[in-house]
């Protein structure tokens, strides 16, 4: 009797064990260093500057882009490091797009993608004060630590005039404004090979102004 009772304990352990071993399917798989933290967009950005990576217009790298952007729409593509830039633009009376019958753009500010995606994010939206300003983003650039975006609107005298906002990317992913000038007198300039927009990057060319005529744009994070 008491040999079978040895030999039923010891089965009852045995099974026990193998139970314990047993994971649940449900339970997610631990990672290797639990304080291990994706960083945001931003956040790598100014990592990047601060680690002195370039950034370059580049060419464009033909990811697929938002349902309610037209291709027409993209305007300047941009490369640090492994992240991509796209400004999209929407018609005023400083730039003239050729977009399909009928549609009306509702959107201007800047994709980002990453090195490996296939579509384009949302990372930021321009909103105007008033419908007519027609704010638009012209230009990105490195100045010391701070990665810049250009923004003119069309409240100038014409042919190409707009007041520009010059903003800066936070650390904490928003803008924050660091300039105001007259744009467009300059823009035909050799220096800029007649590029309209990267000629908004040349701000000794601009005329400075003071920061009222710059409150009427918002630049909305969409991460």
């Amino acid at each position: 009797m008491k040999h079978r009772i040895f030999i039923v304990f010891i089965v009852i352990i045995f099974f026990l064990n193998g139970c314990s071993a047993v994971q649940p399917k449900d339970v997610p798989k631990q990672t290797e260093n639990k304080n291990e933290v994706e960083l945001s967009i931003p956040t790598r950005i100014n990592q990047l500057i601060a680690q002195g990576a370039a950034l370059e217009e580049i060419n464009d790298p033909g990811l697929t882009i938002p349902a309610d952007i037209d291709g027409g729409q993209m305007n300047k593509y941009f490369k640090i490091g492994d992240i991509l830039f796209a400004l999209v633009v929407r018609n005023s009376m400083n730039v003239v797009l050729t977009l399909p019958t009928g549609f009306v753009p509702s959107f201007a500010g800047v994709l980002v993608a990453e090195k490996g995606q296939t579509k384009w994010t949302k990372i930021l939206e321009i909103k105007d004060s008033v419908a007519t300003d027609e704010n638009n983003p012209y230009y990105l650039l490195i100045d010391g630590n701070n990665l810049l975006l250009t923004v003119v609107d069309q409240n100038g005298a014409g042919s190409g005039e707009g007041i520009m906002k010059v903003f800066a990317l936070n650390e904490t992913g928003n803008w924050d404004i660091k300039g105001c000038y007259y744009f467009g007198r300059h823009y035909s300039d050799p220096s800029t090979d007649g590029d309209y927009f990267a000629s908004s990057a040349d701000f000794s060319k601009q005329t400075p102004q003071s920061i009222e005529p710059c409150n009427n744009a918002q630049l909305i994070p969409l991460f």
